[in-house]
Parts: structure tokens; C-alpha cells; sequence
């Protein structure tokens, strides 16, 4: 049959539109929106401390030079000469101190550029980065903490560098058998001191904490027990100020001495989860407390040094790290407050005499120091997990999420889960003494959390197992501010519990990691019974 032109020409043109309709129907399915993935979105509390910000800002108005990024502090008020090698040093410890309560960019900044002048105007005869022109010990221990401290919140390598330059020439030229052991205080050997020992103890953790180095460890704990055996009083915590050459002890303890003695033991204890380092800082802090304090404040009566820095950051550390905020928190706030009220009205900067109003004279730089770092301490309102307590973690980086373990219990693990009020969300918090719990997930109340085959490597598994006598369920809570906290291991002390994954979306699970102070450390607890 004949088809015509007509009739082709109309059957042509209903295929096309057939063929059409057949692409649309399938561009459409191909467009066919997914389920939109829930946003993720992190913990954003913050802590409201006005007070801790305006003494910074305060101190910096009356001190800090500023020429670009050259940034020093000066003497005093009305000397703008930069302040000497081992002041300078304290005084950038004391912006490292506000760094870690702010996490601020522009604290790093001024970190960053502190450090990098102190390089710049300390340079050795040749212009290398060596301080053989300084004779003292200290010194240059005071300054490697100022660079090790740097390092950590920086990772700017030149600064660890810097600091184990420092270490090692300070205990090259200082540590002999001479009196049992411990650093001279200066290359005469005249005598070994608390400050050229306590400096080298916290400046080896540090290292230690950075580089895995073992000699670093076995270092500080050396000198640290000749510290203990030679300047240090059992009986009450006392720490005597130095031993001479010929064995004579001199017996003073004062407060920045026996603070740098706390952050010492405090450190080593951090590292090791040895207990007699618990002690010993302990009987110190409450030494100071009962023995060294006007109607329980903090002050000095000659205007000479720092006096109260030292101390209160050593006891900032071992509140913070162990959760003692129910003992000591009164008595900080206390000396914090003290330190506030005694400050002059034209500046508003503090001297450390914080039972007398400050002079608006020609205050230093560094008789100013402590009222800062009392403030960074102190926590604007008092943390702590209630001994007892049943609470929600919530990881930093996911509000919407807790921590969670999934699983029976013969096969289960750590991750985290949207939040939905379930008992295996909640975990019941019990000390177990010296800054240490265990956490019980409320779905299996006889279990607790655990390393996965008492692991100590990156990546290990976190997951709950029955009651058992090692340290692999024994954890810290140490508060960072802001609310939040760090879960770190007893039996991996380096290492804490952390997403394996900053994606943080549902499932991810939760494993043991080395520290690296980033936010997928971070968990917020909130009580829920």
C-alpha cells in the first residue's frame, strides 16, 4: 500500500514527539531530588569573661611595642626598652596562657611574633640562634618553655627547635654528680636551684609531649627526683629555693618556686599517671594555700619579679587537669578577684602586691604579669563533673550528636549517633580518685568504656567492656574552656578519645588518638541526671 506524502510527514513528526516525551519522562527521574543531608553544625558555647579579656587588653595598652610584626614588651611604663632575656620570657608565657583559654587567631599572631623578636634581639655574637652569652640556667630554661609552649599552640618547628637547643645546653653544662645530681644555677656552680630544675623539668614534658623522644622523659623524671630528694620537704610541700656548693640549703620557698615545682609534678603526672606526682604537686599547692597567703591572697611585699605567676599557673594546670575545681575553685576566685580590685584606675593593670592598691608610678612589665594570668586561669564560673553524675557528650564538631556504643555486648564500639535519648548515650561518671574516672554506658551499667585490646596505637578502637583491673578504662575529663572537655586515657596517657573522622556525620566512629589539640577532641558533657 502507497503511503503518501501527507500521511509520512504526519507519522515522522508523532515518533519525534514520542521520542521527546521519552527523554523528558527520563531527564525528569534523573532529576529527582535525594534526601537533603541533615546539616552539621558544631557546639558554638562560649564562656563570657570580660574581666580575663580586659586584663590582657589592659596589660598590652600599658606594655606591648608594636612595629609590624616585630612585637616586644618593655620594661615599664615609662621605659620603652625591651624588657630583659628571661622577663620577656615570662611575660610571652603569659600571652600563651590567655591563647589557650581564647583559642584566638590573633593570640597566635602575637605568640608567633613575640617569639620570633625574642629570636631576633637575644641572637649570640655571629648572629646564630644560640644564648651561650647567657650564664644563667634559668634563663634559658624560661625561655624554652616560652618556645615549647609556642610550639604546641603554633607548630612552627623552628620553635621546638629552639626549645630542645635550649634544654640540651642547659643541661649539658649543668648537670653533673656534683651534690647528687640536679643543674647548676649558673656556669660559676655556685649553687643548684629550684628555678635552673623545675624550668628544666617542665621544659623536657614539653618536649617529650612534642616528639615522642624518650630521653626527654627520662630526663625530667631524673631531675625531677633529685629535686625531690634534695629541695623538696615531704613532709609539707615545701620547696626550698636552692642547695649551695658546699651542701648548705637555703630554705626559702617562694610562691614562684614552689609554683614551678607544681607544674613540674603536675606535667609528669600528666605523662606518666604516676600518682606520687598527684601528691606532691597537691601537699604543694596546699602548702602555698595555708602557709604563704595574707587572709588566703597571694602577695608579695617587694617589688622584684613576677611572684604570683608561676604559682598560678601551676595551679591552674593541676585543677584543670584533674578536676578539682570543688577543692581549690573558692580560693582561686578568691586571689583572682583580690588581684582585679588592687588595680590603679588610670591603666587598669595590677601590680603583685594584691592587698595594696597599685602605685601609678612606674610600674614594670613584669610585677604586672601575675593579675593577668590569675584571670586566664580562673574560669568566669566554676566547671567540674559532678562525682556520680549521668551525662550526654556531645562531640564539638556535631551538636546534634553524643557519644554513643553500638553493638552487643560481646561485639560494640564507640561512635557517635544523632541524639535520641537513648540509655547507651549516656554515660554515669565515677571517680575513682586523683583525677580519674570511669564511664559506664547506661545500657549495660556493669560496663565500662575501654580501649579495644588495651591498645596504645592511633586508630584503636574505643568500645565498653566488662569491670577490669588495668588502666585501659580509667579516664581524665579535663576542662579547655568554653565548656568543653578532653577524655584522656590512663593507659595511653599521650592520647585521648577522639572522631575518627572531623566529617563528624552519623557512625563515625570514636577511636584513641594522640593528642593534637584540634576539635575532634573536643566533647561538651551535659548532665542528665
Amino acid at each position: 500500500m502507497e503511503i503518501s506524502n501527507t500521511r509520512l510527514a504526519r507519522l515522522v513528526i508523532i515518533i519525534v514527539l514520542l521520542f521527546s516525551a521519552c527523554k523528558k519522562d527520563s531527564k525528569i527521574e534523573e532529576d529527582v531530588p535525594t534526601e537533603p543531608k541533615t546539616e552539621i553544625t558544631p557546639v558554638t558555647t562560649k564562656d563570657a569573661h570580660p574581666i580575663a579579656d580586659q586584663s590582657i587588653a589592659y596589660y598590652n595598652n600599658a606594655f606591648l611595642t608594636t612595629s609590624g610584626s616585630t612585637q616586644f614588651y618593655k620594661k615599664s611604663i615609662s621605659d620603652a626598652e625591651k624588657d630583659y632575656f628571661w622577663c620577656q620570657a615570662l611575660e610571652i608565657q603569659m600571652v600563651e596562657d590567655v591563647y589557650l583559654r581564647t583559642k584566638s587567631d590573633s593570640h597566635k599572631t602575637l605568640i608567633k611574633n613575640l617569639l620570633n623578636t625574642f629570636i631576633a634581639q637575644n641572637k649570640d655574637i655571629g648572629g646564630d640562634y644560640k644564648w651561650d652569652w647567657n650564664e644563667f640556667n634559668d634563663d634559658i630554661l624560661w625561655a624554652a618553655i616560652a618556645f615549647a609552649r609556642g610550639y604546641h599552640i603554633t607548630k612552627e618547628e623552628k620553635f621546638l627547635t629552639q626549645a630542645k637547643y635550649s634544654f640540651n645546653r642547659a643541661y649539658d653544662r649543668g648537670w653533673d654528680d656534683a651534690l647528687g645530681g640536679g643543674i647548676w644555677w649558673d656556669i660559676r656552680k655556685d649553687d643548684k636551684s629550684g628555678l635552673s630544675n623545675n624550668t628544666a623539668v617542665i621544659t623536657a614534658c614539653y618536649i617529650y609531649e612534642a616528639t615522642g623522644e624518650e630521653v626527654y622523659l627520662a630526663k625530667a623524671q631524673q631531675i625531677y627526683d633529685w629535686i625531690r630528694a634534695t629541695l623538696y620537704n615531704s613532709a609539707t610541700g615545701a620547696v626550698s629555693e636552692t642547695i649551695k656548693a658546699n651542701g648548705i640549703i637555703k630554705a626559702d620557698a617562694n610562691v614562684y618556686n614552689v609554683g614551678a615545682f607544681i607544674s613540674a609534678a603536675n606535667h609528669l603526672y600528666k605523662l606518666t599517671a604516676i600518682p606520687s606526682y598527684f601528691d606532691d604537686a597537691k601537699r604543694s599547692v596546699d602548702f602555698v594555700k595555708n602557709n604563704k597567703t595574707v587572709g588566703g591572697i597571694l602577695t608579695h611585699s617587694t617589688r622584684d619579679g613576677t611572684w604570683q605567676s608561676e604559682f598560678a599557673r601551676g595551679v591552674g594546670e593541676f585543677v584543670r587537669d584533674n578536676n578539682l575545681w570543688d577543692l581549690y575553685y573558692p580560693w582561686m576566685k578568691q586571689n583572682a578577684d583580690a588581684a582585679w580590685a588592687i588595680r590603679r584606675g588610670d591603666l587598669n593593670i595590677g601590680w603583685n602586691q594584691w592587698t595594696t592598691q597599685t602605685p601609678k608610678d612606674n610600674c614594670s612589665a613584669l610585677e604586672c604579669v601575675g593579675t593577668v594570668v590569675m584571670q586566664q586561669i580562673m574560669p568566669a564560673s566554676k566547671p567540674g563533673i559532678v562525682e556520680g553524675g549521668v551525662y550526654r557528650f556531645t562531640p564539638k564538631l556535631n551538636s546534634a550528636a553524643a557519644l554513643n556504643i553500638s553493638g552487643t555486648p560481646e561485639e560494640n564500639k564507640a561512635n557517635i549517633l544523632t541524639w535520641d535519648n537513648q540509655p547507651a548515650q549516656k554515660f554515669r561518671v565515677t571517680s575513682i580518685g586523683k583525677g580519674y574516672y570511669k564511664l559506664s554506658p547506661q545500657n549495660a551499667t556493669s560496663f565500662f568504656l575501654d580501649i579495644s585490646n588495651g591498645g596504645q596505637s592511633d586508630g584503636t578502637t574505643i568500645k565498653a567492656s566488662t569491670a577490669g583491673s588495668g588502666k585501659s578504662q580509667n579516664w581524665k575529663l579535663i576542662y579547655d574552656y568554653d565548656g568543653l572537655y578532653k577524655i584522656r586515657s590512663q593507659h595511653a596517657p599521650l592520647s585521648l578519645i577522639k572522631l575518627k573522622d572531623k566529617s563528624a556525620e552519623e557512625n563515625i566512629d570514636c577511636v584513641l588518638w594522640k593528642e593534637r589539640n584540634d576539635d575532634s577532641e573536643l566533647w561538651f558533657p551535659q548532665k542528665d541526671q
